[in-house]
């Protein structure tokens, strides 16, 4: 008891003076109520409200970001492909700004005399040479209330020195074939002007087929015939420059057959060359305003609506593009149309796979193998009279002689073509094939390889000198192969990307990180109504055990004050015994020892009572509600 009521006097000491303390430290401190104000605390529906705002705006934007901007970039780009002043796909079509090449090589015949009597025909190839090509349209006017364009084309070819001396030797010195013709060694500077090659006789074989074909009487013959021996073109086989096979030149029969035969050309030429001053006849296309999916479609090609070569409307038929662009949004299952001027016919391509080209994504097209297709195997190119051997394209109607098209070395086409000719490469699709890569957001073309191989048809034929000793069968003797290549160059991509895609990925970005900064507001809220919550549910919490703290104080404060009343009459009854605190014993006074007998009896107490501690002060009752409430409240 002692202890317990030091202990509990000591901590109600001890509480007092810490209470005190606090109290004077508190007092202390400089009041500044009147220089701050705690800001405005949101409520918590504000919070909630911001949170659901947040969150709506922001799946929104990520759904529209998704779904429904690529729909809304195609739109933008839509309304700038068609063909008016101010688009990029105007300014290139008007005048083409990158490099647009035709690489020709020519093949020179080694054996002409064995090939005279019906050998195989042995080829070297000369080349390559490079051509620059330059486009211009003029005299541009609107039609049908702008939804075409009528104009004139400037199309010119230059020799470029440089590309074709550079590549050529490079070429000639890794192909094996180069190395059996003095005129591809590759020290030798390559010039189209002076550089002479043996190749089919194109006139006289072309007038001989026609008479045939024709059903010409035996006197219509003999005249063509006398006339051709009389200037010397009465044979297979002509040497000429490159320069004049390719962009041409003006033969002496022709000319002179001309008399007899109104209306027979009389100029012969691979690849049709102008001067800067020259135009062609006017030509139409769509401009996609009236009807985007018709974007750069020919409507009108050299004053025709319609082709006048070939055996059937749908063949005849006008349609396609030139190859620089597309109707935008492209399609994979789609079939792309171009129309081939060298062909004088429109062709198909089909998407191949996807490509990353000059850093763009690009569908890949080819033309299929169904194009090239005899009649048989294909009936739609019976209009185009093709009744030979598959993989080749007759242009024979076109150009008034038997000359055929083919993929580069025959690819493609019938194995026994290529058989029959010694030295010609072999064919390669990865690299002899005809590829167009396109941008599929805005149908505009990256990049461009267009490849064929000019072929000569010869067979016997009695009537005429230097045709009766050739085998019945036809024979495919290939002439020159010409690559047309074009696209982009690094000006037009970047311009091309300033335009189209930097706009779409800024404002992408825009986008993404609004949505970010909502997502963030959204978990910053979000977390603030939680926070108040925990809060006021440990507040609640609290509140809680406080009630239970002070009903606990109460019972005990009442078993304390029951225990008080029982103990009254005891310190009452001690108060008032002779050994009273009242008269305590001095501390000099020794103390009465006990006897071994009395300190070995077990009915005596050892120590002395409570009573007689020197010192002894018996707690009160009021002392003991001030400890019992200090502890409590501890």
């Amino acid at each position: 008891t002692l202890l317990y009521t030091i202990k509990f006097e000591e901590m109600s000491t001890f509480s007092d003076v810490s209470q005190e303390k606090s109290i004077q430290s508190r007092s202390a401190i400089p009041t500044t109520s009147h220089l701050y104000t705690p800001p405005h605390k949101p409520s918590t529906g504000c919070l909630c409200f911001l949170f659901l705002f947040s969150s709506l705006l922001a799946v929104g934007i990520a759904v529209f970001t998704v779904l429904y901007f690529p729909v809304v970039f195609q739109m933008i780009v839509n309304t700038q492909v068609v063909l008016k002043n101010g688009t990029l796909s105007f300014e290139q079509w008007l005048a083409p700004t990158p490099a647009i090449y035709k690489i020709v090589t020519v093949y020179n015949v080694t054996n002409t005399a064995e090939v005279e009597t019906g050998g195989t025909p042995e080829i070297v190839p000369i080349g390559p040479y490079y051509f620059r090509e330059y486009r211009e349209r003029v005299q541009v006017e609107d039609v049908e209330n702008g939804a075409g364009l009528q104009f004139r084309e400037r199309k010119w070819y230059e020799f470029d020195y440089n590309m074709t001396n550079c590549v050529s030797n490079v070429d000639s010195a890794s192909n094996s074939d180069s190395t059996s013709n003095p005129d591809s060694e590759s020290n030798r500077v390559l010039d189209p002007e002076v550089d002479v090659f043996t190749t089919p006789n194109i006139p006289y074989i072309g007038v001989a087929y026609n008479l045939t074909l024709a059903g010409a009487s035996f006197i219509e013959i003999l005249g063509v015939t006398e006339v051709a021996i009389g200037l010397g073109e009465a044979t297979l086989f002509m040497q000429k420059t490159v320069k004049e096979v390719v962009f041409g030149f003006e033969d002496k029969l022709l000319k002179d057959l001309g008399i007899f035969m109104p209306g027979l050309p009389t100029t012969v030429q691979l690849v049709y060359n102008m001067s800067e001053r020259d135009t062609s006849t006017p030509s139409q296309i769509s401009t996609g305003r009236a009807n985007l999916s018709d974007l750069g479609q020919y409507t009108e090609w050299q004053g025709y609506t319609s082709l006048p070569f070939w055996g059937s409307d749908e063949a005849n038929t006008i349609n396609g593009t030139e190859g620089l662009f597309f109707a935008p949004d492209l399609d994979k299952n789609a079939t792309l149309t171009t129309f081939v001027d060298d062909l004088f016919r429109a062709n198909p391509m089909e998407f191949v796979n996807e490509e990353e080209v000059m850093s763009l994504n690009t569908y890949k097209y080819q033309i299929p193998l169904y194009v090239q297709d005899n009649a048989t195997n294909n009936p739609i190119n019976e209009g185009f009279y093709s009744y030979g051997p598959n993989g080749l394209m007759n242009l024979t109607a076109a150009v008034q002689a038997p000359v055929f098209a083919s993929k580069p070395s025959f690819l493609d086409a019938e194995d026994w073509l290529a058989d029959e000719v010694k030295g010609l490469p072999p064919a390669d699709k990865d690299l002899m094939d005809t590829n167009i890569w396109v941008e599929p957001h805005t149908g505009v073309l990256v990049k461009a390889v267009k490849q064929l191989q000019v072929n000569m048809m010869v067979f016997k034929q009695t009537s005429f000198p230097g045709l009766k000793e050739l085998r019945d069968t036809p024979r495919y003797i290939p002439m020159a192969k010409i690559i047309e290549t074009g696209g982009m160059d690094d000006s037009l991509l970047t311009t091309f990307k300033n335009k189209v895609f930097r706009p779409r990925d800024l404002f992408t970005a825009a986008l993404w990180l609004v949505f970010g900064v909502l997502c963030l507001v959204a978990v910053g809220s979000a977390n603030a109504v939680l926070s108040r919550k925990y809060k006021e549910r440990r507040r609640r919490r609290g509140g809680m055990v406080e009630e239970a703290e002070d009903e606990v104080e109460e019972n005990l404060y009442d078993v304390l004050e029951e225990e008080d009343e029982e103990k009254k009459p005891l310190l009452k009854e001690r108060s008032l015994s002779p050994q009273s605190p009242s008269s305590p014993i001095p501390p000099s006074s020794p103390q009465p020892s006990s006897s071994p007998k009395q300190s070995s009896s077990p009915k005596q107490s050892s120590s002395p009572p409570l009573t007689s501690a020197p010192g002894f002060q018996p707690p009160s009752l009021a002392s003991r509600e001030s400890a019992d409430h200090v502890y409590l409240s501890i």
